[in-house]
């Protein structure tokens, strides 16, 4: 039994991006800013020495271009991910370091099994990155008769690859790291109703885990000026969407069943004690003061949100939906304003 616990803590370990990502200095924003360039800069040279202009179309060149910046994007988007929930891991340690096996689950934040993350990202290219590219290739051209391709269309399969691979690792460590913040929470012995403060880092996790999942659809969103990709994006959109809720709400499901259950002790302890402060009272033993002080506990434990958050977090929220929608019009407007300067 041990050699086999022994075995599983050992398959979990950091994946190979986090590991170039730390390895490389400052942090994954900046990181990912320099490997957009590096590789918009790749692109463009390779595409002079290959005379990829003299071949290509415009609308190959933007998907491209898109394409890049979606890898670049999706790989810094999974990383920060990762190091962001090991962060919050440890900052909610004043809170969770006497929960059972608390050194385990330090240990285990942001680490994944390697064959897993595998598997993950190998079905994901093989699931959705082969659809898209069968569903947004122009008849009657072969997406796979790889002698017919341009410049531009082999940067269309190669990093079709690699940011269909980040993206499924991505949304599957949203869920999985969600759903493990919200068992460690749901662990905490003890819970104060006056003070969340000690829980705004899972807060701070789901609106993290939300706005990465709407810039990530901002970047997709680029590809609304291709009629082609409509349909895509549109299901992209409401998959996201889902995914992003999901990564907000999820990490709180734990702490809000002990918030619920802290209000119901004492809710409970409210009603019995006005039971105690009515029999006193109508036997003259005390004053109604007893029961107004009891009320307003009452009703100040009933106004405590079962959610650990406030309606500024909800509009947060609900702004980070429209950075899609910003992304996709401005686009729009860019590529009227080119072809009105070209026209």
């Amino acid at each position: 039994m041990n050699s086999t616990s022994t075995a599983l803590a050992r398959s979990y370990t950091k994946p190979w991006t986090v590991k170039a990502y730390e390895a490389l200095p400052g942090n994954p924003i900046w990181i990912g800013i320099v490997f957009t360039i590096g590789l918009l800069l790749i692109f463009f040279v390779g595409r002079a020495i290959f005379d990829g202009a003299e071949s290509s179309t415009p609308d190959n060149l933007r998907v491209a271009v898109t394409h890049i910046l979606m890898t670049a994007y999706s790989a810094s988007a999974y990383a920060y991910l990762l190091l962001s929930v090991r962060k919050t891991t440890l900052d909610l340690s004043p809170v969770a370091r006497y929960v059972p096996h608390w050194q385990e689950i330090v240990d285990r934040s942001g680490k994944h099994p390697w064959w897993i993350m595998l598997v993950v990202g190998a079905a994901s290219y093989l699931v959705v990155g082969v659809a898209v590219t069968n569903a947004t290739t122009p008849a009657p051209a072969n997406p796979w008769e790889w002698q017919s391709w341009d410049y531009d269309i082999y940067w269309h399969r190669a990093t079709t690859v690699m940011f269909v691979w980040w993206i499924g690792c991505f949304c599957y460590v949203t869920v999985v790291e969600s759903a493990r913040l919200s068992r460690l929470s749901d662990r905490i012995g003890s819970l104060d109703l006056l003070d969340m403060r000690p829980y705004q880092p899972l807060i701070r996790q789901g609106l993290t885990n939300a706005l990465l999942v709407f810039g990530m659809v901002s970047v997709l969103s680029l590809l609304g000026i291709e009629s082609r990709y409509g349909p895509l994006l549109v299901g992209s959109w409401i998959t996201f969407i889902v995914v992003a809720w999901v990564g907000m709400m999820l990490p709180l499901r734990g702490i809000r069943t002990k918030i619920r259950a802290a209000k119901n002790q004492e809710l409970d302890w409210c009603t019995q004690s006005l039971r105690t402060s009515r029999e006193a009272l109508k036997s003259g033993a005390v004053g109604q003061q007893s029961i107004a002080e009891i009320m307003a506990y009452k009703i100040m434990i009933e106004n405590i949100r079962n959610w650990p958050f406030d309606s500024s977090t909800l509009v947060r929220f609900t702004l980070y939906l429209l950075i899609p929608l910003g992304s996709w019009l401005g686009g729009a407007f860019v590529e009227r304003g080119l072809d009105f300067l070209l026209s």
